[in-house]
């Protein structure tokens, strides 16, 4: 009886952060400096991104194949985005929530980017993500710009790999957002950053940026981790459930009383006769 209350009691709390919706990492605030219109918030999906921003560059006779249209994705972006690490819930992956309370590593911030929509704020990395899944859907070459301690993306249009960063929102135009005018040198791309003021962490002293493959899709074995565990957390519970119920059916062992193969009025004869 002892071990089946505590196998109904570890079942119990194992289900219960699933009905719980809150996040217990550290939750970014806006800092009402950046270019954020809580208006968008209603744009939660990537088909919606997809078409809204498709219907702003109609209006603007901004064809999708160009420079201006990558420029205005990456506006809206960082319009509709705030700064922060976006995490799942305990009831969304409570695992990987837990496990980033505990371990940290970025164990719960999101690499799916319809996850990532559902969010207001979104750390640079994750508003690259996002930005790199529209490129996708429009068929256009993307790769990925890493820093010590930051993450913007290059998109080739028309044979020209072209700079963005929709999450620190960098001061520059399209002309000197062509790879050959900073050339991967980081110290060249600090001047547009003026808003931020000294961005040396950011970007470090006499750094060259790490570029990724091209169409490249970030984030993969943190996406399966993210799956696995979000998976787990809505059915392990029924671990210590189905061992209270194996107990039960397991059978009874009873006592064998003895049989007498003689009947009872069977009268044994002597076999020699004297």
């Amino acid at each position: 009886m002892k071990t089946k209350i505590i196998l109904i009691s570890l079942s119990v709390l194992l289900v219960i952060p699933n009905f719980i919706k809150k996040d217990i990492n550290e939750q970014a605030l806006y800092n009402k400096v950046e270019r954020f219109d809580p208006r968008l918030s209603s744009i939660n999906t990537i088909d919606k991104l997809d078409q809204y921003v498709d219907a702003e560059a109609s209006l603007k006779h901004i064809p999708i194949y160009s420079e201006n249209y990558t420029a205005l994705l990456a506006y809206i972006i960082s319009s509709r985005f705030y700064h922060g690490f976006s995490h799942y819930t305990l009831s969304e992956n409570w695992i990987a929530a837990i496990g980033e309370k505990v371990f940290g590593y970025g164990l719960a911030s999101k690499v799916d980017p319809e996850a990532i929509m559902e969010n207001s704020y979104a750390a640079c990395s994750q508003q690259a993500i996002v930005m790199m899944e529209i490129l996708r859907k429009k068929n256009i070459t993307y790769r990925k710009v890493g820093f010590p301690h930051h993450y913007a993306l290059e998109a080739k249009i028309n044979k020209n790999w072209y700079y963005f960063d929709p999450n620190m929102e960098p001061a520059i135009t399209l002309n000197e957002r062509l790879h050959e005018n900073w050339n991967g040198s980081n110290d060249k791309l600090k001047k547009y950053y003026t808003k931020h003021g000294n961005v040396t962490w950011e970007f470090g002293t006499h750094e060259e940026a790490q570029f990724g493959i091209p169409n490249e899709v970030p984030g993969g074995k943190a996406k399966m981790f993210q799956s696995v565990t979000g998976f787990l957390g809505k059915v392990i519970w029924c671990v210590p459930m189905f061992f209270v119920f194996a107990r039960r059916r397991r059978p009874t062992m009873y006592a064998v009383k003895p049989v007498n193969h003689f009947p009872r009025n069977y009268n044994l004869r002597p076999i020699f006769s004297a």
